[in-house]
Order: structure tokens, then C-alpha cells, then sequence
């Protein structure tokens, strides 16, 4: 079965919910972030969250790229990362940005790299304590390496 990218409709949030981590999901569904779901058929597998504002480097940023464990390996990240750029640049970006963990989580910064991503000029950004997410605290405790990329009409 074809995999099929699509922007999370609020008509899906209750049954992609139950299947994935939306970690950064806004109720309402708003201009501030778009989740790309990875769908096989009727099942989401996977999902990739674009940060419109409130970002870093006030760039777009990629964050949360996330496939289902038993899904991993398929290319699924490939293409939702893919679709993240591809909706960047439909909306006027000329850059997009996303970070990794400073150590550790190498098959992520593997992909980001052989997908054109390099270094950004900035800083690396150490975070730590509690943050919120989806109304609930989450310890975090790490050092996080932004990356970005150009974007062009072959995003």
C-alpha cells in the first residue's frame, strides 16, 4: 500500500492520537504549527510537526519527526521531512530549520544530513527542566544542535 503524506485535519486528531505522540499539538488546530501525518491506507504511522513562530531562529522548524517503531526503516521520515520542506517553501520560506540532540540519536542526524541539512550558524542551545507539553510537564535534559537547509524549487 502507497504511503500518503497529509496535513493532520481536526476530523483525524481522535484516531492519529491514539496511534501517535502529537506532543506539540495545539487544540485548536492554528496558524501556529502544522502536523504531516504518514498514512498507509487508514493507519497513521508516523507524523512531523512544522513550528511556523516561536522558533529559535525565527525560521520554520521542523520538530517532532516521529514513526512508529515497527514502521521505522521504510523511508517514512524521509518523506514527512520531505513534505515539511515542501510545505515551507509553498508558503514563501527559503529556509527551514530543526535540531538534534547534541549527543546522541545518530540515525536522525544521519538522514538530516543526507538530505542536504548542514550546521546553522548558531549556537548550541543546553535545556533543561521542565517544559509543557500538551498540558502536562516533561523533564528534558539535553544540548540541542540546530541544522538548516536552503530551499529550492526542489524541495
Amino acid at each position: 500500500m502507497a504511503l500518503r503524506i497529509a496535513e493532520l485535519r481536526s476530523t483525524d486528531v481522535e484516531l492519529v492520537d491514539r496511534r501517535l505522540p502529537l506532543n506539540r499539538l495545539r487544540e485548536p488546530l492554528d496558524e501556529h504549527g502544522t502536523y504531516l501525518i504518514a498514512w498507509e491506507g487508514e493507519e497513521p504511522l508516523g507524523h512531523a510537526h512544522i513550528a511556523w513562530s516561536e522558533t529559535e531562529l525565527s525560521l520554520p522548524e521542523i520538530q517532532d519527526v516521529f514513526v512508529l517503531p515497527e514502521h521505522r526503516r521504510r523511508g517514512i521520515a524521509t518523506a514527512l521531512t520531505r513534505a515539511a520542506e515542501r510545505e515551507a517553501h509553498s508558503r514563501g520560506h527559503d529556509r527551514i530549520t530543526l535540531s538534534v540532540s547534541q549527543d546522541g540519536n545518530e540515525p536522525a542526524r544521519r538522514l538530516y544530513q543526507a538530505l542536504g541539512y548542514a550546521p546553522a550558524d548558531h549556537a548550541p542551545v543546553r535545556v533543561v527542566g521542565e517544559i509543557m507539553l500538551r498540558g502536562r510537564p516533561f523533564a528534558v535534559d539535553d544540548t540541542l544542535v540546530y541544522l538548516s537547509k536552503a530551499l529550492g524549487s526542489d524541495a
